[in-house]
């Protein structure tokens, strides 16, 4: 599985949503399920899907689609060239 589907199923598992709610103009409060309680159900899936170690100063920077993917090209997870 690419990491591109990996990504957005680790969305859909942690927040328990539709895969058609999954798109890159998501951001953080816009679902109900992607509250607080999700975001940090969100970070662990993401933090065991991809074997990373997100700190928490970035956790706060996670607050779109489109972020998260950025944070997780900072700790070295390629979603071009996989």
């Amino acid at each position: 599985m690419r990491n591109i589907e990996k990504y957005r199923n680790a969305f859909i598992d942690a927040l328990d949503i539709e895969e058609n709610d999954v798109n890159e103009d998501l951001t953080l409060g816009e679902l109900r399920e992607w509250d607080s309680i999700g975001h940090m159900a969100l970070i662990a899936e993401m933090e065991d899907v991809f074997d990373v170690s997100i700190d928490s100063e970035w956790i706060t920077d996670f607050n779109s689609y489109l972020s998260g993917m950025e944070l997780l090209k900072r700790l070295g997870v390629d979603f071009i060239n996989e």
